[in-house]
């Protein structure tokens, strides 16, 4: 069994990229974790799929990782030349939780890929892993956003909405039900530095009162 020592990860039931992480995330130290190294379309398979384990694998991973004040049951890292995560297992086998690597970490990870023999690791692949093409940062300012201004719609808070609607568009407007649509409307489409500069008013407002 072959193991890396001391990296960080980030365990979600999607793939975030380490520029996607957000500082509300819970990060966990890993201080020992058996590593395999497995072909490229191994890794662009447990990259790109939910996938379920064979038992013995899961034996041969049991208890083997080890964290800051715990045991990861069935925990591993695997890695290629094209990349490497970490996976977490269910007791029968499937992937629930997945991490990439800090560009540092996966650098190391990648240094030693030459000294791990190749694993030939048995896998069935249950389902593909649906991505979304916004990033996380763009999809939690939007629903920020959204939140904030459907709130003040429906405590009739108008002249507050009627600001932002005029920093949003730098245009006048009376109906508020337009302004509602249109601002709804404008989240549907790509992220801008006026959506960016609208979210920091609105946190900016509450750290002012």
């Amino acid at each position: 069994m072959n193991y890396y020592y001391d990296i960080k990860v980030n365990f979600q039931e999607n793939n975030y990229m380490f520029y996607e992480w957000s500082n509300q995330d819970e990060l966990e130290f890993i201080k020992k974790i058996p590593i395999f190294q497995v072909t490229e379309k191994a890794i662009k398979d447990l990259i790109n799929h939910q996938i379920q384990m064979e038992d013995s694998f899961l034996e041969l991973i049991n208890d083997k990782t080890i964290t800051e004040d715990k045991k990861l049951k069935y925990c591993a890292l695997f890695v290629s030349k094209n990349g490497a995560i970490v996976l977490e297992f269910s007791d029968d086998g499937k992937s629930i939780m997945r991490s990439f690597l800090q560009i540092e970490d996966e650098y190391n990870v990648l240094e030693i890929i030459y000294t791990i023999p190749l694993s030939k690791i048995k896998y069935r692949i249950l389902e593909i892993l649906n991505y979304d093409k916004e990033l996380r940062f763009e999809k939690e300012t939007k629903r920020f956003i959204l939140l904030e201004i459907t709130t003040l719609y429906k405590n009739s808070q108008y002249d507050k909405l009627t600001f932002l609607y005029n920093e949003w568009f730098n245009e006048n407007e009376t109906n508020i039900d337009v302004m509602l649509q249109k601002m709804q409307d404008k989240l549907r489409e790509e992220l801008t530095k006026k959506e960016l500069n609208i979210y920091n008013l609105i946190k900016l407002s509450y750290n002012n009162v």
